[in-house]
């Protein structure tokens, strides 16, 4: 098995629990509506960066970033205490802005078409 293989799956195992601990654990209505999108992690599997995005329109791209990552470190220990791994990576979260750009893409085609 090699490093991207290996990096890979600890990605998206991170993304599936993150996302589970995202809804089940923050008890803060103001980020009911992230999801998380994508996780890249480092190679030596210290570091990831959790792309975000909110479904809810008035909440704010930084205040988001801001309130996720107010709380990485406690995500980060209930991480550790859900995976079996020896290095549990830090948690880096970042708002993700490909589906607002694809949503705009959208609509220039639609206006392209009438």
């Amino acid at each position: 098995m090699n490093d991207i293989d290996r990096t890979r799956r600890v990605a998206e195992l991170v993304k599936r629990e993150v996302a589970v601990l995202i809804t089940r654990e923050l008890n803060d209505a103001r980020i009911n509506t992230v999801t998380v999108t994508a996780v890249t992690v480092s190679r030596d599997l210290k570091q990831a960066t959790v792309y975000i995005s909110s479904l809810d329109p008035e909440m704010e791209r930084g205040e988001t970033e801001r309130l996720m990552n107010r709380s990485s470190g406690y995500l980060r220990n209930l991480l550790s205490k859900n995976l079996e791994m020896r290095v549990t990576p830090a948690l880096r979260f970042q708002y993700d802005t490909s589906i607002q750009r694809g949503i705009k893409m959208t609509r220039l085609i639609e206006n392209l078409n009438h």
